[in-house]
């Protein structure tokens, strides 16, 4: 009996030394794993709100960035080429009329949670997203897909445009022509995820998989180690949600983080001089356009074509935005941004000529601006908005024209903006796909009355030459006419076009291989962090981890 106590308490002193020893093995991982360069995670510092990462419920440029990580499309965006490359699909065809899209998966991609995709799988993701939309200016994107409407209307459970016909085989029956529908399938609404998964967030395919979500503040992501492109060179992402900027920019000081996406505007002047940010800040124009839009229904805007090229004659882009935006955003021309298949370096647009903004606002029957009423200028609460309104309405009084400023705050601005509700408003319109058809068909064409043509403009000759590129065979012919489009709209003048806006982000000293795109994009599956190292005479150098 006392042998066998004995050898009771000598096993339970043994199974004690056994959970000592994996704790301080354990621990050893935990701080190998925090202090090694080569695996510690990458500090990303986001500014403004995640309210979720479900690719249907994406509201704002922080919550695609961060979703981007965990899922992605069956096709993405070479900008360099400015062509669709393959990403979760490996080829595709479009019918001789244009109106069916075949597409063909890859073989070898898998969820996080381990499961193969399958055809099946990008056709339900699909069907989810179309019924979880909250932005309903995105519904367009579905809309050319057969059975997308009758969806919607609640006439058909199933989206009969969209067939499965094998594992690997999806097939796209569209309503009309439209060659350009390839590029929406880089949009989040078209990304891919396990709809059958119960864990929240859904699983993707991307390089990253979720982890931790600390109060919707705090995410923390490992690399997938079977993504199908390789190993993602990063071992981890650590994301820090900031409620402003300057907050963001202190913990970039400090040196906490690896990429900072949101630089103060005040920041910029100095940084682009400041010796210590060369190589690290990154300033570059992205797919978004800011304007002033008319209500062509309503008085005084409606069928006066003067009184709309005036108020464009009439605004100094470039002072605005000097002391404004201290310089970091272009001046817009037109329509289109720069950029993007469609552009024109042609298009001469609108600059500042004061006096043929007289002479227009005489043909328009307001000489002087008499008669004119006050016009009511809108914009989203916001106090780089509040600065770019009261510049516009001082630029408008030279020419005797009174502009009352209005802030309202975003979710009834844009219930107001939707309904039509609005004379004269600010917008900012980010591409949803990057085409030139994104900022034309989406805006301008008369079908998207009620949902993205804010204005109401409604010019037949643009809406046939917007159809027509979507049915043209080749990019040359599509440019042609997206260009001709654009001439008869900034013509037209149904916006005040005031700026493309650049991008400003930057670099920790530790990052290689990040490239943000003109969608303000990033391909998590490059980014690469340095290790320190030692040349033969002993200085210290960074190697690639």
């Amino acid at each position: 009996m006392i042998i066998r106590c004995k050898r009771i308490v000598l096993f339970i002193v043994f199974c004690g030394l056994i959970v000592v020893l994996a704790s301080i093995v354990h621990w050893r991982q935990v701080a190998v794993y925090t202090a090694n360069l080569d695996t510690r995670p990458f500090n990303l510092g986001l500014v403004g709100e995640i309210n979720s990462i479900e690719p249907a419920k994406l509201s704002n440029h922080p919550e695609r960035l961060l979703a981007s990580t965990i899922y992605e499309g069956l096709l993405c965006f070479d900008e360099e080429k400015g062509e669709i490359k393959p990403a979760l699909a490996r080829k595709w065809k479009y019918s001789s009329d244009g109106k069916s899209l075949t597409l063909y998966l890859r073989g070898d991609v898998k969820f996080h949670n381990g499961k193969k995709l399958t055809a099946a799988d990008v056709k339900a993701s699909w069907e989810r997203n179309l019924g979880s939309i909250e932005d309903w200016s995105n519904v367009s994107l579905f809309l050319p897909i057969a059975g997308c409407a009758e969806r919607l209307q609640g006439k058909n459970i199933d989206i009969y445009g969209i067939k499965v016909l094998n594992e690997h085989t999806l097939k796209i029956t569209l309503l009309q022509p439209n060659r350009v529908f390839i590029y929406f399938l880089g949009h989040p609404l078209f990304w891919v995820f396990d709809s059958e998964d119960n864990n929240d967030p859904l699983a993707g395919t991307g390089p990253f998989i979720f982890q931790e979500n600390k109060e919707n503040k705090k995410f923390f992501l490992i690399k997938n180690e079977k993504y199908y492109r390789g190993n993602p060179r990063l071992a981890a992402i650590n994301v820090q949600v900031f409620p402003d900027e300057l907050q963001a920019m202190d913990d970039y000081k400090a040196g906490k983080l690896d990429y900072l996406d949101t630089v103060p505007l005040e920041e910029i002047k100095k940084i682009r001089k400041a010796s210590e940010y060369k190589g690290l800040y990154i300033e570059k124009p992205v797919l978004e356009n800011y304007s002033l839009v008319f209500n062509l229904n309503r008085k005084p805007f409606a069928s006066n074509y003067y009184l709309r090229r005036a108020l464009n004659y009439a605004i100094d882009r470039k002072k605005i935005n000097d002391e404004v935006f201290g310089g970091s955003c272009l001046p817009a021309k037109g329509a289109i941004p720069t950029g993007i298949p469609g552009y024109s370096e042609e298009m001469q647009g609108y600059s500042y000529k004061p006096e043929k903004a007289k002479e227009l606002l005489e043909e328009a029957g307001y000489p002087g601006g008499r008669d004119l009423p006050p016009l009511l200028l809108t914009y989203n609460n916001s106090e780089a908005h509040k600065m770019v309104a009261e510049a516009v309405a001082a630029q408008l009084a030279q020419l005797g024209i009174t502009v009352q400023t209005q802030a309202l705050d975003w979710d009834y601005y844009r219930k107001q903006m939707s309904s039509m509700n609005m004379s004269f408003f600010r917008l900012g319109w980010k591409a949803d796909y990057p085409h030139a058809d994104s900022f034309l068909y989406s805006l301008y064409h008369s079908s998207q009355m009620g949902n993205s043509n804010f204005s109401g403009y409604n010019n037949p000759q643009v809406n046939k030459i917007l159809e027509s590129s979507r049915a043209a065979t080749n990019e040359k012919e599509r440019s042609a006419l997206l260009r001709k489009a654009e001439q008869i709209v900034v013509d037209d003048a149904p916006c005040l076009w005031l700026y493309q806006k650049k991008a400003a982000k930057l670099l920790g000293k530790d990052v290689d291989s990040l490239t943000i795109d003109a969608m303000e994009m990033i391909d998590w599956y490059q980014v690469e962090l340095f290790k320190p190292g030692v040349n033969q005479e002993g200085d210290i150098i960074k190697e690639k981890v």
